[in-house]
């Protein structure tokens, strides 16, 4: 992945990226964003519905004294995430620190809490939406919320009995990688574990790992009926 001035440049267009980098500074009209571009205030307009439809930048009008509303241009939070955040740096200093002070049972006890607190609002979803008592709409709402995290996941069936998870991204790839057993056990297995351990009987088996060098992760989930 490479920047540009902080930003992802896998976002096409180097006036898009332009932008991005203005709005990050605070909201703007497209006038504005056209005068310190110095552009057209049609081709800012044309740009900016793009990125609208792609959900990076979002739009309000703000009233004013005199004249008509204004109509402002602001990023999302998806906006906002193609600049650099370096979220694994700081989760690799809580972990390091979380260890030094309580040993290595008290850093698994936290991230298995953490991972019972996931699955619960995991498990109140699937209540909300489909009822736990069916396996195959628990694990559908699972690899949702999955997908919701990041975790690029799919879920297929393998027989009458067996379902197999694959998450293509590890959103704790980089913490995974010195904590396989606490990020990888503790936290995704016990996720799925924990989600589908309510009204229904599920063994849970990591067969693949990305932090151990695969190419995905693979979890392997029989439904014990």
């Amino acid at each position: 992945m490479k920047y540009t001035n902080g930003i992802n440049t896998t976002f096409p267009g180097e006036t898009k990226q332009a932008i991005l980098e203005l709005l990050l500074e605070g909201s703007k009209t497209s006038g504005e964003i056209a005068d310190k571009l110095q552009i057209q205030k049609s081709a800012v307009r044309i740009h900016l519905d793009s990125m609208q439809a792609q959900k990076v930048v979002k739009s309000y009008f703000k009233i004013v004294p005199l004249g008509r509303p204004r109509k402002i241009y602001e990023l999302t939070e998806s906006g906002r995430e193609l600049f650099p955040r370096r979220y694994d740096l700081i989760l690799s200093l809580i972990v390091k620190k979380i260890e030094e002070i309580g040993g290595r049972e008290q850093l698994r006890k936290i991230i298995r809490s953490i991972a019972d607190d996931i699955a619960a609002d995991i498990g109140e979803r699937i209540e909300k939406n489909n009822g736990s008592d069916n396996f195959e709409n628990s694990l559908k709402m699972l690899n949702s919320v999955s997908i919701e995290m990041g975790f690029a996941s799919s879920v297929s069936k393998e027989d009458n009995e067996t379902y197999s998870l694959v998450s293509r991204n590890c959103i704790l790839h980089k913490i995974a990688l010195n904590n396989q057993d606490a990020i990888c056990h503790g936290l995704h297995d016990r996720i799925i574990q924990k989600t589908l351990g309510g009204k229904v009987n599920a063994d849970v088996e990591l067969k693949e790992c990305i932090a151990l060098g695969n190419n995905y992760s693979r979890h392997i989930i029989t439904h014990k009926g």
